[in-house]
């Protein structure tokens, strides 16, 4: 982890900014689409079925009309892999290969680091050394001669980072301490576990040591598998979870796999991380797994955001299949194109490769996908023994029971004859029975919805938060006077000139001013620009003006508009307060005083009915 040694020059900064396309940056992270001016994809901030989250590749900045987080290529940066300003803006030019200054020097972060970025540095440290010692030591060697029975050569190595623990206590421990790591850190890291008397031992031994990475590509955690099997251990041991590591939100390898992933639309979900690896040394290099957990809502959620098309490949084995139909379920009401591939003989992808090779796991992962529902079926039929007419005539039912939840009549029709073959039934009698299976399936799900609408509205006691705030004809007016503002210098200078012109929102007011300050530096004159010159409290309600949908051209008139209305909710306010006052000095008795707002009230009548 670097850090800048004194301040980035602005000239800097603007070139990154001007060189850089935003839209490039977050596809990285989010599967944009075009619509209409802006593209728009699912919240990488929070999870959502419904697109909320904008980027406006014009003016280079991105909005969440949902969590309001907003803001250009740099704030995106900070926001999705948690780094400070400077950061930033150093990671946009490294992606977009702008040299740093001569002049810019670096120096390692010490104490400004955040315990984030610590633990982050502590765990890219100890994969350096797991690894070294698996290539170049000694004490590696029974680990190497492992992996390469396995098939795995140092290149491959050397791509997934993988290293070896050996079975010693101190090891790490001694090595850390050289370093100056504090007790408190290594504690927090979950990489030791700690003895009654306090004394801290290495948690990983003798073991092949897989580093896991967040999406942003920084090593969070390890899974570290026995080199030789005992019955006192897992043969799995991963690390503990800490402040930057969540099992349930990461996916094996989705950091290295997801420029192809968003290239491809296609993501291969396996079941282990040597599967994942396996695939990639056989050209499949958009693989990931679940960390050997069951998979999880934020995983998928993680993956929408890349991925159209999801292929599950596990095991063959029964663990592997009911896993898979765990996973068919969780992503059942998802927006995936799911696929399920069962390859031969029960072998998992590791075990494929190695007896048929990778053109033959390439040729089973891209022309032997099935549906799911042609996965239940299978699934299915194997329970039954067809020779047996009692067995056959449940396999039939329960096929029913399956294809009732098809919606597509084409794929109805495809599965009816699938099932009538494989039962060997009539299948005009099978299509009967599937009438009666459906109109009974539509009826229940009617009925479940009915319970559902009732059950909510008995259990609602307060009105849902409202999300959308709905704005006044004179809110409307000031944002889109301002939006035309700050893309306009002529109507710009006009509001200026225009004598006592003041917005009545404060909070627009302090942005419209500014804009005047951030118009007399030597930046350009931009959008993208002006986000950096705000506080971050000023940020989010810029973004939501600069993200409003307006014509290309605007008429004067119209202009002209949004001025009478500003004019009339000021009048209106005052008119308000003037009335309070008549009234007070009514009760008070204070006859000059009434007299005085009297006329204040007739003055600003006369004003809205000019």
């Amino acid at each position: 982890m670097i850090t800048i040694a004194g301040r980035i020059p602005e000239a800097f900064i603007e070139e990154v900014r001007q060189k850089t396309n935003i839209v490039d940056v977050v596809s990285q992270y989010v599967q944009l689409k075009k619509q209409g001016k802006n593209l728009f994809g699912l919240c990488p901030f929070h999870e959502e079925k419904t697109p909320s989250f904008s980027v406006t590749e014009n003016k280079q900045i991105f909005n969440c009309f949902s969590c309001h987080r907003g803001g250009n290529v740099f704030k995106f940066i900070m926001e999705i892999e948690d780094v400070s300003f400077p950061e930033a803006v150093l990671k946009v030019a490294k992606f977009s290969d702008i040299a740093l200054p001569q002049d810019l020097a670096t120096q390692e972060e010490t104490g400004e680091q955040s315990q984030a970025q610590q633990l982050r540095q502590l765990y890219q440290d100890v994969q350096v050394l797991y690894t070294h010692i698996l290539l170049k030591t000694e004490i590696g060697e029974p680990a190497l001669n492992y992996l390469q029975k396995r098939q795995l050569d140092e290149a491959a190595i050397n791509e997934f980072g993988i290293g070896f623990a050996p079975d010693q206590n101190n090891l790490l421990l001694n090595f850390l301490k050289t370093r100056h790591v504090s007790r408190e850190l290594m504690v927090r890291s979950g990489l030791f576990a700690q003895r009654q008397d306090g004394q801290l031992i290495d948690r990983f031994r003798n073991r092949v040591m897989f580093p896991i990475w967040d999406q942003s590509g920084r090593v969070i955690a390890f899974s570290g598998r026995l080199l030789v099997k005992s019955e006192n251990e897992p043969k799995y041991l991963n690390s503990p979870e800490t402040e930057i590591f969540q099992k349930r939100d990461v996916l094996y390898h989705f950091s290295q796999a997801k420029r192809n992933i968003h290239q491809t639309k296609t993501a291969y979900l396996f079941e282990g991380f040597m599967d994942v690896i396996s695939a990639y040394r056989a050209g499949i290099t958009n693989g990931i797994a679940s960390m050997g957990t069951s998979l999880t809502t934020d995983q998928l959620y993680l993956l929408s955001r890349a991925a159209q098309r999801l292929i599950i490949c596990y095991d063959g084995d029964e663990p592997g299949q009911n896993a898979i139909a765990d996973a068919l379920k969780l992503v059942k009401d998802r927006s995936f194109e799911v696929g399920v591939v069962m390859l031969p003989d029960g072998k998992d992808p590791d075990e494929y490769v190695k007896a048929y090779g990778a053109q033959a796991l390439q040729d089973q992962l891209e022309n032997h996908v099935m549906t799911p529902i042609a996965f239940a079926l299978q699934r299915l039929a194997h329970q039954y023994n067809f020779s047996v007419d009692s067995e056959r005539l449940a396999y039939v039912q329960n096929a029913l029971q399956t294809l009732v939840t098809v919606e597509s009549t084409v794929e109805q029709d495809l599965y009816l004859h699938q099932v009538a073959d494989q039962a060997n039934v009539d299948l005009t009698a099978l299509k009967a029975e599937f009438i009666n299976a459906n109109r009974q399936y539509q009826r229940k799900q009617r009925a479940e919805k009915r319970q559902t609408r009732l059950t909510t509205q008995q259990t609602t006691t307060a009105p849902s938060p409202v999300f959308n705030v709905v704005l006044n004809r004179t809110e409307i007016s000031e944002r889109r006077l301002l939006n035309l503002a700050i893309a306009d210098e002529t109507l710009c200078q006009q509001l200026l000139n225009h004598d006592g012109f003041a917005f009545n929102n404060p909070q627009i007011q302090a942005l419209f001013e500014s804009w005047q300050e951030f118009l007399q530096t030597d930046s350009q004159h931009d959008v993208a620009g002006f986000a950096d010159f705000l506080t971050p409290e000023q940020q989010p309600l810029l973004m939501e003006i600069e993200m409003l949908t307006l014509p290309d051209e605007i008429s004067d008139d119209e202009v002209n508009d949004y001025l009478h209305n500003i004019q009339t909710a000021r009048i209106n306010q005052r008119l308000q307060n003037a009335q309070r006052q008549v009234k007070r000095a009514t009760e008070q008795g204070d006859d000059a005083a009434e007299m005085k707002w009297l006329n204040e009230l007739l003055q600003l009548k006369r004003q809205l009915s000019q």
